[in-house]
């Protein structure tokens, strides 16, 4: 009995190690078997079409700009109290207006490169009768015809501005430098003005008041904008007079290519290289100041043998060359094109093709060839 079971233990271990060994044949034969009688679709082709460019072309390019700094407004002589203060930060002074009220006159500015040094009165000549002479006209009053000398002209006109101002002026007899605040040129844009009313006038030498850098230059080039360049923020720190753009980064716009900045375009030079400087001030206003850099675009209008075409549809083959594939009938075929840039998720292309045409989209990898299909 024993004998028995024990043959029979053995022979269900052969045949247990048999239907291992044979099953994943058998499996393996099955599905070989089912797939003979099975098919699969093949990839559903995708097509799309070619449309006129009716829109604008545009590259992304980044403007170098350079800053210059204006000198600070600087108190002269003054005594008494700062009784009021009609400008502020943000606000453009030109000569005749008034910068502040201080004991009972009012302090005229007027742009000159040459300040007086001190007092004037009748029968004075020289560079500070010649500066009151020109601050003078600037404020509407003419004295030209005494020409450098304190005379009756000067000596009417001064008469009559004392009246406006407040100022004490014996008649027109004599001129204090005190009552004017020198600029160091017209349409001085404030940044800050440090003046208080109901102080006491600050003392002579003092800066009353600083200005908005000014935009001297705008180059096009190609550097990456890596320098400051968004056009919002904060005041950045004073930057160098001249920013040195090398040769191979200088871009030169074409003649059809308009200058954006956000969505305002800024007037080029003739040479097409930088920002006119009647665009300048336009620009200044534009970006924070002295930012060093900032993306702008060339943009131009679609030129009539330029098409658009999904980007999906456009082949380059690793031989060098571009092309899409036409659909004709139940075939396709290579058209060479060259590309001119891109817009809204499609490729701007010149080539034989016609508005209306069907392009195949992401075409299987035996039809990405440059060649007729």
């Amino acid at each position: 009995m024993n004998a028995r079971t024990s043959l029979a233990k053995t022979a269900l271990g052969w045949v247990g190690v048999a239907f291992w060994c044979l099953a994943p044949v058998g499996a393996y034969c099955l599905l070989t078997e089912r797939a003979s009688h099975e098919s699969f679709d093949p990839p559903v082709a995708v097509d799309g079409v070619v449309k006129a460019n009716a829109g604008a072309l545009s590259r992304d390019v980044t403007l170098v700009l350079t800053w210059r700094a204006p000198g600070a407004l600087m108190a002269p002589d003054w005594a008494g109290v700062v009784q009021a203060v009609p400008v502020a930060a943000g606000q453009a002074v030109a000569s005749g207006d008034v910068v502040a009220r201080i004991a009972g006159v009012d302090r005229i500015a007027c742009a000159s490169d040459y300040p007086m040094a001190g007092p004037v009165a009748l029968k004075d000549k020289g560079q500070d009768v010649e500066t009151l002479q020109r601050c003078l006209s600037l404020a509407g009053f003419d004295a030209a015809q005494d020409k450098g000398v304190y005379g009756q002209a000067t000596k009417a006109a001064v008469a009559a501005w004392s009246k406006q101002t407040g100022a004490a002026s014996d008649n027109g007899n004599a001129f204090d430098a005190a009552w004017l605040v020198f600029l160091p040129e017209e349409n001085y844009e404030l940044l800050t003005v440090d003046l208080e009313v109901a102080a006491q006038a600050p003392v002579g030498g003092t800066a009353i008041a600083t200005a908005r850098p000014s935009l001297t230059r705008a180059v096009l080039s190609s550097l990456e904008d890596s320098r400051g360049s968004e056009m919002t923020g904060g005041e950045a720190e004073p930057v160098p007079t001249d920013q040195e753009v090398a040769p191979e980064e200088l871009i030169t716009a074409n003649p059809d290519e308009s200058l954006l900045v956000g969505s305002m375009t800024i007037k080029l030079a003739q040479n097409r290289g930088e920002v006119a400087a009647e665009g300048l001030a336009e620009l200044s206003g534009q970006v924070p100041p002295n930012t060093t850099s900032v993306n702008v675009k060339l943009q131009r209008e679609g030129a009539a043998d330029e098409l658009l075409v999904p980007a999906a549809a456009v082949v380059a083959v690793p031989q060098g060359g571009t092309c899409v594939l036409r659909v004709e009938g139940s075939g396709i075929k290579a058209v060479v094109v060259e590309v001119v840039g891109d817009t809204s998720g499609s490729a701007i292309v010149k080539g034989n093709l016609s508005p209306g045409d069907r392009v195949r989209l992401s075409p299987v990898a035996e039809d990405r060839q440059c060649g007729s299909t």
